[in-house]
């Protein structure tokens, strides 16, 4: 015997939640988007929001980013040594950059070497 799944019911208008409507068409665009530079070429390729891109990537964060998209380091502390800073700052602008997904970590032993996660990063179009 085979059983047939019913489709969810459509959601009455009293249940349409706005916000949540606005978001999944961000969501909505921000694929699309992916979808058509993965199309010309631009495979592996993330897009985020300018919002979040604008509260996140300073000038010494794109440092870093230019830093690993050139050489591959040891650690964390090895990357600090290179940059000529604290470690303890680019451990906190590598968890900002990996909570955004554009920061990986491989294991090397007992550190945490940092990567780019992604061949491309890009910031959603403004119009």
């Amino acid at each position: 015997m085979v059983e047939h799944k019913q489709a969810p019911p459509e959601p009455s208008a009293e249940e349409f939640d706005s916000e949540r409507a606005e978001i999944d068409s961000e969501l909505s665009f921000r694929a699309s988007f992916s979808e058509a530079l993965t199309s010309q070429g631009f495979s592996d390729t993330l897009v985020l929001a300018r919002e979040r891109a604008d509260a996140v990537f300073s000038d010494r964060r794109l440092r870093i980013i230019d830093y690993l998209d050139a050489e591959e380091v040891e650690s964390v502390r090895a990357l600090a040594r290179e940059l000529g800073e604290d470690k303890g700052v680019v451990s906190r602008d590598l968890e900002a950059l990996a909570q955004l997904d554009v920061v990986e970590y491989v294991e090397n032993g007992r550190a945490k070497a940092p990567r780019l996660k992604h061949t491309h990063v890009v910031v959603e179009p403004i119009v």
